[in-house]
């Protein structure tokens, strides 16, 4: 009987991270109905497979990973079926000045400075959920912080 427990647990804990694991697959897309499609696969896909979930470290942790390979894996098999330069061509779908300057950043920028800033992970629990060392998050959380102070003065001001 545990195992349904388990699996309603994980099921509201989901839903509650919702919000917050959108944005990230945004930062990972660039694209938010790709970030949508991504986030049902993948949330299927997690409570499909919570017993792998061992308990070793936050929920939420675990499951922004899954998002990041998810995302690794949709990449793999999209550049086995159509060019790269056809990809970026067709990327669409980000509302706001604020959103494509954030978006905009060079892969892994706007991830990164979503985990550490926003989400308030840590920078070692951000590069587990990236895939990376906690050095390159710190590179990178600096170059995206660069690149948002380099933005044009009242460039926030500019909301439509």
């Amino acid at each position: 009987m545990n195992p349904p427990a388990v699996s309603t647990d994980i099921r509201r804990d989901l839903v509650a991270l919702l919000p917050r694991l959108r944005r990230f697959a945004q930062t990972l897309t660039g694209d938010a109905n790709a970030a949508d499609t991504l986030l049902r696969e993948v949330s299927a896909r997690v409570i499909l497979k919570s017993h792998h979930w061992k308990g070793e470290c936050r929920l939420e942790s675990w499951v922004f990973n899954q998002i990041r390979i998810g995302w690794s894996d949709e990449l793999r098999k999209r550049n086995r079926q159509e060019p790269l330069s056809k990809q970026n061509a067709e990327a669409t779908g980000v509302s706001g000045c604020e959103s494509k300057a954030f978006l905009g950043m060079p892969e892994g920028l706007a991830s990164t400075l979503l985990l550490v800033d926003v989400e308030g992970f840590d920078y070692s629990e951000a590069a587990s959920i990236l895939g990376v060392t906690p050095e390159l998050v710190s590179s990178r959380l600096c170059a995206a912080r660069l690149a948002l102070s380099s933005q044009p003065p009242g460039f926030a001001e500019k909301r439509a």
